[in-house]
């Protein structure tokens, strides 16, 4: 069974928009690969890149069961040790370990495949900035 291994800690940086991990986690996948993936301290993420209109109905970046998936996607994709979709269904595998709704799970996994190419390509640009 796929699971984090610890609490994921984060500090929000400066103008609210990013956090910066405080201590290293992991997550270990259990289905399809069964690897663990080692999130380091000092990685930075925007939380789950949700536009603004739809936050009424997913909830904030920064807020909601999901940011722990939204911070390891985000390092999946900077990290490039998988192909895009398989980043993309480790995510929707973390939002299910951490029970985030069904219904919004899958909304924001499909709205992450339609359009998080951009954020694949910006991710693995920007690394640690």
């Amino acid at each position: 069974m796929s699971k984090f291994t610890k609490e994921i800690i984060v500090a929000l940086l400066p103008g609210g928009r990013k956090v910066r991990v405080v201590e290293s986690f992991s997550y270990d996948i259990g289905k399809k690969g069964g690897s663990t993936i080692e999130v380091p301290v000092g990685f930075v993420s925007d939380g789950a890149t949700i536009p603004r209109f739809a936050w009424f109905f997913i909830g904030s970046p920064m807020t909601g069961k999901y940011r722990g998936a939204a911070i390891l996607h985000d390092f999946l994709y900077y990290s490039a040790k998988y192909p895009r979709k398989r980043c993309d269904e480790i995510f929707l595998e973390a939002m299910t370990v951490l029970k985030v709704n069904k219904v919004k799970r899958t909304i924001i996994y499909w709205a992450v495949r339609f359009f998080g190419d951009i954020s694949w390509e910006r991710h693995r640009e920007n690394k640690f900035s």
